[in-house]
């Protein structure tokens, strides 16, 4: 049977509709999670917008006072030259703690009771990825590189500018499988729905009946996220939405409301 509705329709009438829920619930079964895939990708983009602007607003207002302190760095052959007396601290302008020790003599040799987040060394590069990770990093492989703070300026515009090209597809892929996993949970309570309102729906029915009724509480959290405001336990509020459109969709394809409809 042919679709009533297309994936337009979802986006405004998911929030009222008992004959799209129906049309989901008979023809919707090869389309449902290409829908879904196309609503987070227009779902995404203005929420990815505004954390680009955040970041590259950041790094227009905080970079430079780092970048200011770095000294000429260069690496030759895996060894590090800074014509600077060492150690060599740049500090976090915010509270003024060592925030990069650069170190070639060996007096450093870890960040163990430092509250530095990288140490570079004659050899090594050494990071703080958190409280308990340490990562280390071998420059023997760096045949020659030279950094200095105009490099450093033209590094962090070149991030600033594609920060968001490289974000949106990670971010997409992420909630799509978060979304897919959400939705065959969700059709899993809705077969405890059908079984009291003796609505036959298979599981792949179910299926698309959840990603749809999950469209206006996706649409919410994008105005949500974009407006900023803290609202104290969304995600209960949005899980609510969820399930009780998904009751509505299930309830839209009993007999009783398929005919009434009819």
């Amino acid at each position: 049977m042919k679709n009533r509705y297309s994936t337009i329709h979802p986006l405004f009438m998911s929030f009222y509709s008992r004959s799209l829920y129906q049309d989901v619930g008979k023809n919707w079964k090869k389309i449902s999670f290409l829908y879904l895939f196309l609503l987070l990708s227009v779902c995404l983009i203005p929420v990815i917008f505004k954390i680009h602007s955040q970041v590259s607003d950041y790094l227009l207002r905080e970079a430079p006072r780092i970048v200011k302190q770095v000294p000429v760095l260069t690496i030759s052959k895996g060894i590090v030259t800074v014509n600077e007396k060492m150690p060599y601290i740049i500090g976090n302008p915010e509270n003024n703690k060592p925030l990069i020790i650069i170190d070639t003599t060996g007096q450093f040799t870890s960040l163990s009771g430092s509250d530095a987040i990288a140490l570079l060394t004659k050899t090594k590069l050494i990071i703080k990825t958190d409280s308990s990770e340490i990562r280390l990093f071998d420059l023997a492989d760096v045949d020659s590189l030279r950094i200095d703070q105009p490099k450093l300026y033209e590094w962090i515009e070149t991030f600033s500018e594609s920060f968001g090209f490289i974000l949106y597809p990670i971010a997409l892929l992420v909630s799509f499988l978060f979304r897919i996993i959400q939705a065959l949970i969700f059709a899993a309570i809705g077969i405890l729905f059908a079984r009291p309102l003796k609505v036959s729906l298979r599981y792949q029915a179910l299926v698309s009946l959840s990603i749809v009724s999950m469209t206006p509480a996706i649409l919410l959290d994008t105005l949500y996220k974009y407006v900023g405001n803290e609202v104290p336990s969304w995600w209960l509020i949005n899980f609510l939405i969820t399930i009780s459109y998904l009751f509505f969709a299930v309830k839209a394809n009993t007999d009783q409301e398929m005919t009434r409809d009819a």
